[in-house]
């Protein structure tokens, strides 16, 4: 039995290890695209990998809980906090891309970039201290 969680463990960390790759190239995007179209391709091409990761990494997740007879500590409430946030970060997010492709003002296109940058970073972050947990 405990191979199986051990198993189960490698598997939820390695889902774990690819969140970080969609902020990546998000960043990546949103710093070195010059165009605004360019950048919302990319944003709009990534979301859909990223709910995906997201999505596999909580069933994951919940699997290894209920493994380990659902034992509540910091580490799981940390990593269930950081889920939601960054969920509901990510869809609010999107929610305001479909309502910046149609906006012609340039102000409001940078502002959008400009917040979608810090959300990634953020995400990059809480990643990091998770991963250190």
């Amino acid at each position: 039995m405990e191979a199986v969680v051990n198993n189960l463990i490698n598997i939820h960390i390695a889902l774990s290890i690819l969140l970080f790759i969609p902020p990546l190239i998000n960043l990546y995007a949103l710093f070195l695209k010059k165009s605004h179209t360019k950048k919302l391709k990319y944003l709009a091409i990534i979301a859909p990998g990223y709910y995906a990761l997201l999505s596999a990494s909580i069933f994951s997740g919940l699997v290894v809980w209920a493994m380990l007879t659902f034992v509540m500590s910091f580490k799981i409430l940390a990593m269930v906090f950081a889920w939601i946030v960054i969920l509901v970060l990510e869809i609010k997010r999107h929610k305001r891309q479909k309502l910046i492709k149609v906006e012609a003002n340039s102000g409001i296109r940078e502002y959008f970039f400009k917040m979608a940058k810090i959300k990634y970073i953020a995400d990059i972050c809480f990643f990091c201290l998770l991963s250190v947990i």
